[in-house]
Parts: C-alpha cells; structure tokens; sequence
C-alpha cells in the first residue's frame, strides 16, 4: 500500500502539485484562461488522462479527498476528475496572473 502512495496522489492537492509541474506555461495560461464551458470541454477529453494517471477507480483516499472538497459525501471517478481539473484551474488562477497574448 505504501508503494501505491507514493506513485499515486492521496489528496486533490497533491494531484494538483503532479499536474502543475508538468505544465508549461502556455498551458497554464490556457487552462487558466477557460471559461466554465470550455472548461467542461476540455475535462471530456482530459479526464481520461487524469483517472488513468492517478488510477481513481482504486484510490480511495484520492476519492474521498476529492468528495470532501466538493462537499459531497461520495463522488464517482469522472466527478473526481472535474474537481481536480477545477482546482487546478483555481490554483494556476491564485498562483499565477496569466493572459492569453494574441
């Protein structure tokens, strides 16, 4: 169990820390930039990504931690996967003052 740990995040924001280091900043800006639908969107796509790289049909501390940040009592792995790609947004948002240049 110790091993599984290690290699996959327990907590929304642990997650939220693998995600942000591998982004560049065009990246971020873009997220960042997202209104709520296209937000939406790109979770269509990018939650496959996010279920099958922190495996959230079988880490349940990662669910839960997920659940809690949404006030929810139980949540399923695509739900999970919104709420860390959110908090992501979020956090590049607090972290971050970043615009779109064109």
């Amino acid at each position: 169990m110790e091993l599984f740990q290690e290699k996959f995040p327990p907590t929304v924001e642990t997650a939220v820390d693998k995600i942000m280091s591998d982004l560049s900043i065009r990246e971020k800006t873009k997220i960042a930039n997202m209104n709520e639908d296209k937000l939406i969107a790109f979770h269509k796509s990018y939650a496959t990504f996010i279920t099958y790289e922190f495996r959230l049909w079988g880490n349940d501390p990662l669910l839960k931690s997920c659940a809690e940040a949404a006030g929810l009592a139980k949540v399923t792995p695509g739900q999970a996967s919104y709420v860390i790609l959110k908090e992501l947004q979020n956090r590049i948002r607090q972290t971050n003052v970043l615009r779109v240049v064109t």
